[in-house]
């Protein structure tokens, strides 16, 4: 075998390690990345679940912020710690949801129970938003606007039979549920006749 032929097995060799060693390193990358959100899914669900998170739920639960007495108990002199509580967990959760970092399937009880905080929440935030002159919480306001819910329900039942889907009544909480997105049907193009 000649110095050449020898040379170019060798690089060839080195090549194909490099390659294996590329692909162990993307593996490794997603392995971590699933261990990262696995941790972070039983952490942010043990805060949801800690004796102070149910007392704060049940506080705000049961406020009626629209009524200004009420509204001025909480915030005045300072905001009620139940309600700090609450919001500070949402908007942290609602950052990292917004950026990206957690992700959008695995944390997406958030895009159904957002909605429903941040309507408690809304006029509290106007009123600490007037006195510190600052967009707080603005990450749960947005994670509401985004408007996931629907999306990422649609994804949801793709993962699941269609016969299930169809049975399990679904139009009923998602409107215009179903599957897959079912092609429109094509409609024929009329027939022109040319002017004689």
């Amino acid at each position: 075998m000649s110095w050449e032929a020898l040379s170019a097995l060798a690089s060839l060799a080195s090549a194909v390690i490099v390659l294996v060693a590329a692909l162990a390193a993307v593996l490794q990358l997603r392995h971590l990345r699933l261990a990262n959100q696995l941790h972070s899914y039983l952490e942010l669900s043990r805060v949801t679940q800690s004796r102070e998170m149910i007392e704060a739920r049940r506080y705000l639960q049961s406020q009626d912020f629209g009524d200004p007495e009420t509204l001025r108990a909480a915030t005045t002199p300072e905001l009620d710690r139940r309600i700090a509580t609450i919001a500070i967990h949402y908007q942290e959760v609602a950052r990292l949801l917004n950026r990206g970092v957690l992700d959008q399937e695995l944390f997406g009880a958030y895009f159904d129970m957002t909605p429903r905080v941040w309507k408690q929440l809304e006029p509290v935030a106007a009123v600490i938003r007037e006195r510190a002159g600052s967009p707080i919480w603005i990450d749960i306001e947005y994670l509401v606007y985004r408007g996931e819910k629907r999306r990422l329900l649609q994804t949801y039942l793709n993962h699941y039979p269609e016969e299930f889907v169809r049975q399990s009544k679904l139009e009923r909480f998602i409107p215009g549920a179903r599957r897959r997105e079912e092609p429109q049907p094509e409609t024929p193009a009329p027939h022109l006749t040319s002017p004689r």
